[in-house]
This record gives C-alpha cells, sequence and structure tokens, in this order.
C-alpha cells in the first residue's frame, strides 16, 4: 500500500510538473487585428496576428458594431474611441481603439479604421493593467496608418508589422509617460537646485515598496478598511496621515485592493520631501489614488471639521493635474490617521465590507488570492453587463442584472467601466434612462 501511495503520488508531481512545463512553453493565447470599414463591403480585417482569418472577420465585424452602437447616438468628435469587448465564446478578451482617416470617397467624408489586440480571457486582469501602455502604443501606430492613407494591405509596411507584433507583448511594453511632463521635470529641476538630492538618495532604501502587511493594516485600520478599499476602486482619492515607514507601509498594502492597474509611486512625481504617492498613468493623465503625509503637516493641510470642505494640498494635487475643483465635499475624501487608528469620511458599501470579512485572519497568499478572485469576478460582471449595453438588452433583462448582483456590486462595476469604457457609460446611462431604472444605484 505504501508502495502504490507514493508511486501515485510521484505520478500526480510529475503530471503537474508536466503541466507547468507545457504552460510555461506554448504562447501565450493573443491576436492583433487592423479593421477597415468599407461602404459597400462593411466592416473587413486588413491585416491579423496570432488569430485565423475567419476569426478575424468576426472580430472585425463586432468590435465595428459595437463602436458604432456606442457613437452613433452621442455624435462623438473624439479622434479615438476605445473600449473593452469581450468575445465570450471564443474565449477572449478585446481591448479595441478606432479612428479616422479623412476620405472624400467614403461616407461622411471619413474612413473608419481599428486596431483590436485579443488576450485569453484568463488574462483579462493583465489586459486592464496594459490598458494605458497598450493605448499610447496603438495611438502611434495609428499616426503611422493615418500618415499613409492607409487603403489596403499592401499599405502596412514591415515598420507597422514590427511595432503590431510588439503588442502581443504585453508585459513588456514600456512608456516614459514623464519624457513629455514638464511638471515633473521641473519638480526634479527645483529639488536639485535646493540640494535635496542627497536627502532623498539617503531616503530610496525606506521608499522602495515591499509585499506590505495585511496584519499591520487591519491593526492600524480596525474599522472603516471598507470605505478604503470602496474609494480605491472607485478611483476616489485617500489621504494617509502617519509616520514615514507606516505609510510606505501602509501604501504598499493597499495597492493589493488593485491588482488590474498598474500602479506606481514614484518619489520625483510628489514635489514634498515627507510625501509618498500612489497612483496609476495614462499618456496624457494620472490618477491619484493614496497620498501618504507625515503627520507633522497634518494641521498645516487640514483642519478636520465634519462639516467643513476639505482644501487639497495644493503643491501635490497640482502635480497631478487633477480636474478636481479646489475643494470637495467631506463625504468624497477618505483619510486614514495611522496616529489615532481613524477612518474619516468615505462611504461604506456591501461588496467592500464582504471582501474585507473575508480576508481577515488568513495568510498574506490567501489574502492575496481571495483579492484577486473576487476583482477576477467583478470584471467578469463587467463584460456580462456591457453585453447587455451593447446588444441594447429589454428592461427586464437589466433588472435581472440587478437582482442578481451582490449588495453594492452595481457602483463598483460602473466605475470600472467609466474608467475604461466611457462610450460604454454613456450608452449605459441612456440604457437606464429609457427604461426607466433607478440611476442612484449607478454611482
Amino acid at each position: 500500500m505504501v508502495k502504490l501511495f507514493v508511486r501515485k503520488d510521484t505520478f500526480y508531481l510529475l503530471e503537474v510538473i508536466v503541466f507547468h512545463w507545457r504552460k510555461k512553453l506554448l504562447p501565450a493565447k493573443r491576436g492583433i487585428c487592423i479593421v477597415k470599414f468599407d461602404d459597400r463591403l462593411g466592416p473587413g480585417c486588413l491585416y491579423q496576428i496570432g488569430i485565423d482569418r475567419q476569426f478575424a472577420q468576426k472580430v472585425s465585424v463586432k468590435s465595428h458594431i459595437s463602436t458604432m452602437a456606442l457613437t452613433s447616438s452621442q455624435n462623438t468628435q473624439d479622434e479615438f474611441i476605445e473600449s473593452v469587448i469581450p468575445f465570450l465564446d471564443e474565449g477572449y478578451i478585446a481591448y479595441s481603439n478606432y479612428f479616422f482617416i479623412k476620405d472624400s470617397s467614403s461616407r461622411g467624408g471619413r474612413k473608419t479604421i481599428g486596431i483590436v489586440a485579443l488576450v485569453d480571457k484568463s488574462e483579462q486582469m493583465l489586459l486592464y493593467k496594459s490598458i494605458p501602455e497598450l493605448s499610447t502604443a496603438i495611438k502611434q501606430i495609428a499616426q503611422e496608418l493615418i500618415k499613409s492613407n492607409i487603403t489596403s494591405d499592401r499599405d502596412i509596411t514591415s515598420e507597422i508589422k514590427e511595432q503590431m507584433q510588439k503588442l502581443l507583448k504585453l508585459e513588456s511594453l514600456q512608456l516614459d509617460f514623464d519624457s513629455k511632463n514638464d511638471s515633473i521635470q521641473m519638480i526634479k529641476e527645483r529639488v536639485l537646485k535646493e540640494e535635496k538630492k542627497h536627502i532623498l538618495e539617503a531616503d530610496l532604501e525606506d521608499k522602495i515598496i515591499s509585499e506590505g502587511s495585511f496584519d499591520f493594516l487591519f491593526l492600524k485600520v480596525p474599522e472603516g478598511l471598507e470605505k478604503v478599499v470602496f474609494a480605491l476602486l472607485k478611483n476616489e482619492r485617500v489621504l494617509v496621515f502617519g509616520r514615514k515607514q507606516e505609510i510606505s507601509l501602509t501604501l504598499a498594502t493597499l495597492r493589493w485592493f488593485l491588482p488590474h492597474k498598474k500602479l506606481y509611486n514614484d518619489v520625483w512625481t510628489v514635489p514634498l520631501v515627507d510625501a509618498e504617492a500612489l497612483f496609476s498613468r495614462h499618456e496624457d493623465s494620472v490618477t491619484l489614488h493614496v497620498l501618504g503625509i507625515e503627520s507633522s503637516l497634518y494641521k498645516d493641510i487640514f483642519q478636520q471639521t465634519s462639516d467643513t470642505p476639505i482644501k487639497q494640498p495644493h503643491s501635490s494635487m497640482e502635480t497631478f493635474q487633477t480636474e478636481q475643483p479646489a475643494s470637495l465635499p467631506f463625504q468624497s475624501m477618505v483619510i486614514i490617521n495611522l496616529d489615532t487608528s481613524e477612518v474619516t469620511g468615505g462611504l461604506s458599501n456591501g461588496f467592500c465590507k464582504q471582501l474585507v470579512q473575508s480576508i481577515k485572519g488568513r495568510t498574506f497568499d490567501e489574502v492575496l488570492k481571495k483579492i484577486s478572485e473576487q476583482i477576477e469576478y467583478l470584471l467578469e460582471r463587467v463584460f456580462d453587463l456591457i453585453i447587455l449595453v451593447l446588444d441594447e438588452a429589454d428592461k427586464p433583462s437589466f433588472e435581472q442584472f440587478i437582482e442578481n448582483a451582490i449588495e453594492g456590486e452595481i457602483t463598483l462595476l460602473t466605475a470600472i467601466i467609466s474608467d475604461t469604457n466611457p462610450h460604454v457609460f454613456q450608452k449605459l446611462l441612456e440604457s437606464f434612462k429609457k427604461h426607466k431604472l433607478p440611476l442612484e444605484i449607478l454611482t
């Protein structure tokens, strides 16, 4: 019996090794497609990588119909129309970016071109993380296609094909956002001029983000963490006050609640030596998620009263180029005071409350797995909702979707859609108004 057990165990171990070996060697299921719309023939694929011609044609038709459906009622003048589209039957998720080329012979005086990047459904989190780099890379290719006034596959040069091939390697897409950001350059010059470079360099070791600690987070934030998570998932700002090392550890831990975003905390982008930030980036914008400021500056920046608007810390917010008004309602900002272990402001949310409760008492790896599972669930539900919007579903279908949702889920879904699919979000609002559904559940 012992021999048999060992043999089975060894056989199982070999199976596991082979499985992971094959997974490592097999290429990821990804594809790229350049779509062109013809007034007479309709949408078609000019060039594809990684997918067969038949599926490429389906991608062309569905992505084009979806894009036109999103813009037809809005009379959009956007130069680029970006969206995330599910191809669930084939097991793909697609990032689509459409643009226009002037053409007097085409309807409306312009022809429609799209570049669609597809990944396996299992990589949906990676796709969301890579949207900023993917968007910028595709726009660069689009400019080349516009310059060459593309009309057929013969216009796709070897250089463009090489750039398209790089889109398949999401993990290696890198863009230097700072190279075109004058404000960041000014900060660097100012800090160097004030001879504080040696201070920053001495602190760099302390500022390196480590894994974080959920035990520490629950110790310092015993109540109200669900408000913090809700604010993070809604792209609202969280302010953290405390001692320097505690701020670093808090930011390092909070970042795990956003596994679908690529996060940064570049010390150069915060003009205060005693501050730290956690943010995500796009080519022309920065979204600040968490700003950590040492306790000594607390009274200088905020007068903490429950009924008085809180002013933004001018220098830091200016750097992040936010378009928010100079003051915000107290309820719209969440403040963590690590010195007193208090969370001030913010709103509670059923989904986030369940998530926080579900990770208490778990190991670090178990917590990461649980958070990832919950965000994956939200992304899958996002695609279900997008399909309803694109298919212009009837009122009972939307009502059934709402009924099946976990408490507090809908507002998180709309936050993700608004962030990554603004045209879909507008269409969603139109659908709710048309069917006389309560708009408050979306916010």
